[in-house]
């Protein structure tokens, strides 16, 4: 099943903040250096709760998932010039992903972390196109991340071991 997902970026307190629509297939717009992907990393330059929301995650109240309150209000506009980062930054964990450290597959191509980790639904297994460490798909979902460039004292990195079968 290929579902539509929708970044979406919400508050400290999760009040909703905006949105950005990637695309389709969980993995199709999540490469390290994919445009839309380092338009949402040039937003998380201050800290925001993160999900990368699938149009069918079950709804949480008033018969509505994250994925349709999102278009409630309007799309955020990516900046397409600024400063990425090289780490992920998990607040709420006190953990970070190193970009520089995700594994390529045989054709080159490397998952950018932020997606996966922050999916919600999960996708199912007989959807997911990956190998590596399953239980770190959607371990972020709405978790206060930003990208730096450096790491704060007392954070613990997080290896990242999910490659895109091809």
């Amino acid at each position: 099943m290929r579902q539509p997902y929708r970044a979406v970026l919400l508050t400290g307190d999760h009040r909703l903040l905006g949105y950005v629509e990637p695309g389709t297939k969980l993995t199709e717009h999540a490469g390290i250096g994919h445009h839309l992907v380092q338009g949402i990393e040039r937003l998380l330059g201050t800290p925001a709760r993160v999900v990368w929301a699938g149009r069918d995650a079950p709804p949480q109240h008033d018969d509505e998932n994250l994925y349709e309150t999102a278009a409630s209000v309007a799309p955020l506009a990516t900046p397409e010039h600024g400063a990425i980062g090289r780490y992920l930054l998990n607040h709420d964990r006190r953990a970070f992903v190193d970009k520089a450290t995700v594994l390529e597959n045989e054709t080159r191509h490397r998952i950018h972390p932020l997606p996966l980790l922050t999916a919600e639904p999960v996708p199912a297994a007989d959807d997911r196109h990956t190998v590596g460490d399953h239980t770190l798909i959607g371990s972020w979902a709405r978790a206060l991340i930003s990208v730096r460039d450096t790491v704060p004292n007392g954070f613990e990195q997080l290896k990242f071991d999910l490659i895109e079968r091809r």
